[in-house]
């Protein structure tokens, strides 16, 4: 089965996009360890097989280029997505029915505050775009973070405007993903949430927070 597995929101501090995420929607995400890309994230269960993850970087690490603008983030805003499946090979065998190619699978893990270390495969496509998502695979041994984090919320809409609007069309119908996509000169995201305290939207581009 393949389907959203989680979204992302980057901020320049941790603490204060923890803050921010709770004063918005009524639930505290639980901070989630650390990184070896210099990254550490906190999450909340989004319900359904998904969750969201709110990263930023570690004091005093130096990240990979691709994670620099991280620290431009004043206010939290949607960075990333990923989808996930259970079965690696067969994922990939769809995206390359659908002329989609991708890269080679990297291991990926994160140590818990508890101590336990996550573990997982990811790829991604290989002509890719800021709005693309990442494919995940989690470890059987490893506990999936909808399942263990502060609850509350759940997914309204994942909207995306791009540039390759014609390519995400593709790879959301291929995957039966549930994502509205439309075609436009310049890359939009928009994450709708339903919350304890209402409906919430977070963008990209970041404009100041509202209620949707």
């Amino acid at each position: 089965m393949t389907h959203i597995d989680h979204l992302i929101l980057g901020v320049a501090n941790l603490d204060d996009g923890i803050e921010q995420f709770e004063r918005r929607t009524g639930v505290r995400p639980a901070c989630g360890g650390k990184h070896p890309t210099g990254t550490h994230n906190a999450l909340a269960s989004l319900g359904d097989g998904i969750y969201l993850e709110i990263v930023a970087l570690q004091p005093g690490a130096v990240p990979p280029p691709e994670y620099a603008a991280l620290s431009l983030l004043k206010e939290l805003t949607p960075v990333g997505w990923a989808v996930a499946s259970t079965d690696l090979e067969a994922l990939r065998n769809e995206l390359a029915a659908a002329d989609l190619p991708v890269t080679e699978p990297d291991a990926g893990s994160r140590a818990t505050p508890s101590g336990s270390t996550l573990r997982w495969q990811t790829f991604r496509l290989q002509t890719g775009f800021r709005e693309a998502p990442f494919f995940i695979v989690w470890s059987a041994d490893s506990p999936h973070p909808s399942a263990t984090n502060p609850s509350g919320c759940t997914l309204s809409a994942l909207s995306i405007a791009s540039p390759t609007g014609e390519v995400l069309e593709r790879l959301c119908t291929a995957l039966e993903l549930p994502v509205a996509v439309t075609r436009a000169a310049s890359p939009a995201v928009t994450l709708d949430l339903r919350s304890p305290k209402g409906p919430v939207r977070f963008e990209f581009p970041p404009r100041r927070p509202v209620s949707a």
